[in-house]
Parts: C-alpha cells; sequence; structure tokens
C-alpha cells in the first residue's frame, strides 16, 4: 500500500502537464479517470453474470471513493498541491475514528502516537508558508479526507466486493463528479485537437501507472483497518510534497518543513512495529 500510495503522490503531475496540451486542469483530471474507468468497468460487463449480484454494493463503495478522491482533485485544480495534501491526510484521525465506532477496531497506543506524529510532521510540513487564506481548494481537500475515510471504512467492511466494480466506479465517480462542478464554475471546455493530443500520454499513464495502484490500494484496504490503511498512505503525502516543492518555487520546502516530512515518513515505522492486532468481527455495511 506504501508503494502504492507513493504513486499516487504524483497525481498532480500529469494533470499540470496535461494544461500544456490546452485543456483545463478539470478536463485532464476527468479525461485521467475516464479512461481506466472504461476499461474496469468494460471488464465488469464481461463478468456480468458472476458480479450482478454484488455491483449496486460495490458500486456504492467506489462511488463514495470516487467523491472524496474528485474533491480531492478538485482540491489540486483549484488550490495548493501541498496545501490539499496536508488537508487531505487528516484522513487517518477520521479513519480511526470511525474504524473504532463502526468496526470496533482495538487502537493502541502505537496508533495514536503515528496518529500524533504525523500530524505533527504535517503542521511542520505547512508551516513557513505565507498565504494563511482558506480557499474552495481547502475546502474540497479538507471534505475529501473526510469522504475517502468513509470509503475506506466501507471498503474493509466488504471484502468480499469484487475490485473491478469499485474501481470502476471510482474511477468513473471522480470522471463525472470533476465535470459537474467544474460545469458549476465555469471550467473550460478543451477542444478536439487539444483533447487528441492529450489522449495518448492520458492513456499510458493511467493505465501504466494509476490504474495498478489503485487496485493495490483497495486490495490492502480490504485488510486493513482503515486508519492503518491512512497511516500508511502517507508516503503519498511525502512524495506529493516534495515533488511539488522541486516543480513550484512558491512551494519550496524550508528546513523546518523538512523535518516534518521526515516525521511524516516515521509513522510507517512507528504503525507496522506494533503488536498485530486482534481480529474482530466486521459488520456489513
Amino acid at each position: 500500500m506504501t508503494i502504492a500510495a507513493s504513486i499516487w503522490g504524483l497525481y498532480w503531475v500529469p494533470i499540470h502537464y496535461l494544461e500544456g496540451f490546452g485543456i483545463s486542469g478539470i478536463s485532464a483530471v476527468a479525461l485521467i479517470n475516464a479512461i481506466p474507468a472504461i476499461v474496469l468497468l468494460g471488464l465488469t460487463s464481461l463478468q456480468w453474470r458472476d458480479v450482478r449480484g454484488t455491483f449496486g454494493r460495490a458500486a456504492f463503495v467506489g462511488f463514495v471513493a470516487g467523491l472524496g478522491f474528485a474533491l480531492y482533485s478538485l482540491g489540486i485544480v483549484y488550490g495548493s498541491v501541498v496545501r490539499t495534501t496536508l488537508l487531505f491526510y487528516l484522513t487517518p484521525i477520521w479513519s480511526t475514528i470511525i474504524g473504532i465506532l463502526w468496526l470496533s477496531e482495538q487502537t493502541t497506543w502505537r496508533r495514536w502516537l503515528a496518529i500524533a506524529t504525523g500530524l505533527l510532521g504535517l503542521s511542520l510540513l505547512v508551516s513557513g508558508g505565507t498565504n494563511t487564506q482558506i480557499g474552495i481548494g481547502d475546502i474540497f481537500a479538507f471534505v475529501s479526507g473526510i469522504v475517502w475515510a468513509v470509503a475506506a471504512t466501507l471498503i474493509r467492511a466488504n471484502p468480499s466486493l469484487p475490485l473491478p466494480s469499485m474501481a470502476g466506479t471510482q474511477f468513473a465517480a471522480t470522471a463525472i463528479t470533476t465535470c459537474a462542478v467544474g460545469y458549476i464554475l465555469g471550467a473550460q471546455t478543451p477542444t478536439y485537437a487539444a483533447f487528441a493530443s492529450a489522449l495518448p500520454i492520458a492513456t499510458v499513464v493511467t493505465l501504466v501507472f494509476f490504474l495498478p495502484s489503485v487496485i493495490a490500494i483497495f486490495w490492502a484496504q480490504k485488510r486493513l483497518f482503515p486508519g492503518r490503511a491512512g497511516l500508511l498512505m502517507m508516503s503519498e503525502a511525502l512524495v506529493a510534497v516534495v515533488s511539488a516543492a522541486l516543480w513550484f518555487p512558491e512551494e519550496r520546502l524550508q528546513a523546518l518543513q523538512w523535518m516534518g516530512a521526515i516525521m511524516i515518513v516515521s509513522t510507517f515505522f512507528i504503525e507496522t512495529m506494533g503488536t498485530p492486532q486482534k481480529k474482530v468481527a466486521l459488520k456489513q455495511a
């Protein structure tokens, strides 16, 4: 999961790169997510006789996950990569609370230490910035973390649901939601020429990198409590923040922020060195 999440830490790169082809950030997000949605839902249709009994639940879980990821994507488009990533990664807090209340998760002191360390690291990462105003991108990012925590809990509570159905619906929901919000906010519609020129690179990036990583994350989410999964996914925050700092001069890290990045990495070791938790009965969604 940590490696797969790290790949998603570079999710913002093709979004900004595709803008160079003359399409808006909203259109780039929609394109990147529509391609794997078509592939996975096409696969689901070929297996329809086997999955039709579970497709409704899988689609609902995928929709919630897609909504969360659409909000995260909108945060990247309308806000700062660093701020969006940090606000999204309040997720371990929401995931742990939901896991305790919904899945009866047994939380150890190591988990709370990892959460505290991660949050302190995040606060150090965001320190030193000059822009303290809350924008629409920040709102999208904050809400996305809560929605994703709910989605992670639903995935954990429904481990038998087929991955292609859930992941395909997530990609589709992300594409549709971002298009709808973009339309409301007046995002520019790309020309056919711009769309055609961006399609090849978007196809390669999504099918080679992002689709396999989403499948890996969903697979791991089925087997991990949402709070722990959220902590292990903090590698995405580190990759996103560091890569954005290298790309955008205005998001370059200072010494204190690098210390925060190291603290985020340490949460993985704090959590994984803990004693395995007892298995508990899961409530079906």
